[in-house]
């Protein structure tokens, strides 16, 4: 027997699946906030120390103006430095004479030739290296130490460059003669307009000698 409603049911078979297609991804988004103001774009960072930030429709911070190393290091804290290295202190020992761990004694490392700590096995990627750890170098190994010497046992990232200098201005105190920092760079003055000062000068004079 046919049945007389079939043409119906095919019709709200259709429509149902029209309204799955279409309007799930609609209701998915009211229900879980999906395309709103913030969109897709908002991203969750967590930078060193535990710190969570949150992006989204926040303006983009502006780059800050790039400060020398000397000049870093010259209002840097060497107690704050040692509170930073404690994070260290599980791999390294830092008083003279200390014992090697998983990593080398630093006691003295500002001026030490790279991979030269006795008893200590380093890396071939220190040893090729080569040359002595001066602050410079020291900074931008503490800043990313796979990036700057690849293939170093050493993995640690300080991104941030107060506290790189707090930590160097530590790692140059650890001695008995302790290396000097580098010297700031001179501070940007701003050029007299020599000439106009003499032209305006100059015309001062005219006008005077003119009554």
């Amino acid at each position: 027997m046919k049945d007389p409603l079939f043409s119906n049911k095919i019709a709200a078979a259709v429509l149902t699946a029209l309204l799955l297609i279409f309007g799930l991804p609609q209701l998915t988004k009211a229900l879980f906030g999906g395309g709103g103001h913030h969109g897709g774009d908002e991203e969750l960072h967590l930078a060193y120390g535990g710190e969570l930030e949150f992006g989204g429709d926040a303006a983009p911070a502006e780059a800050e103006p790039e400060v020398d190393l000397g000049t870093l290091l010259a209002n840097a804290s060497a107690s704050a430095g040692e509170r930073r290295a404690a994070l260290c202190k599980s791999c390294h020992t830092f008083e003279e004479g200390g014992a090697n761990g998983t990593g080398p004694n630093l006691w003295g490392v500002v001026g030490r030739e790279l991979a030269s700590h006795a008893g200590f096995n380093y890396t071939n990627a220190l040893k090729e290296a080569g040359g002595v750890w001066t602050y410079e170098r020291l900074d931008h190994y503490l800043e990313n130490s796979q990036n700057y010497v690849p293939g170093t046992a050493m993995v640690q990232r300080f991104p941030r460059d107060d506290q790189r200098a707090d930590i160097l201005a530590y790692l140059g105190s650890l001695s008995a003669d302790p290396v000097p920092f580098p010297e700031p760079a001179p501070a940007a003055e701003e050029e007299a307009p020599a000439e106009e000062e003499h032209a305006a000068l100059d015309g001062e004079g005219s006008k005077k000698n003119a009554h």
